[in-house]
């Protein structure tokens, strides 16, 4: 007799940015792998690689911590470490957090994160689209 498993795999596919900035010619096609794992409603593991907004290789491994929810719906935080970034520890390892707010429907999702403007970081609204692998 078939079983729900006890968490979710998911396969990430990359996605797209869309940067405050527009005149920066920033790469908004961020080609990527990844995985996210869901033990809960409220919380997933991610790990992955893709082409970041200034044309490097970036690759992150984050705790999605997602308290709120309604439905497929869902609404918090990711924290993690990532690399990659020119700007960031000279393109080496740095802390990232972000908003992040998530769709997941029983085979396919999305991710909806806000990067903010910092100092010499270019805020970004990005996407990321997801698939369900159990």
């Amino acid at each position: 007799m078939w079983q729900k498993p006890a968490g979710e795999l998911w396969l990430n596919v990359g996605g797209f940015s869309r940067h405050f900035n527009r005149q920066a010619g920033h790469n908004e096609n961020n080609v990527g792998l990844g995985l996210e794992y869901r033990t809960s409603d409220e919380l997933s593991f991610m790990a992955g690689s893709y082409h970041n907004s200034v044309r490097k290789n970036t690759t992150y491994a984050a705790v999605n911590w997602q308290p709120l929810s309604m439905g497929s719906f869902k609404l918090g935080a990711a924290v993690g470490l990532m690399n990659g970034y020119p700007a960031m520890n000279r393109g080496g390892t740095f802390f990232a957090a972000l908003p992040m707010a998530t769709y997941e429907g029983r085979r396919f999702g999305v991710n909806l994160g806000l990067i903010p403007s910092m100092k010499d970081v270019d805020g970004a609204v990005i996407l990321q689209f997801k698939v369900r692998l159990n």
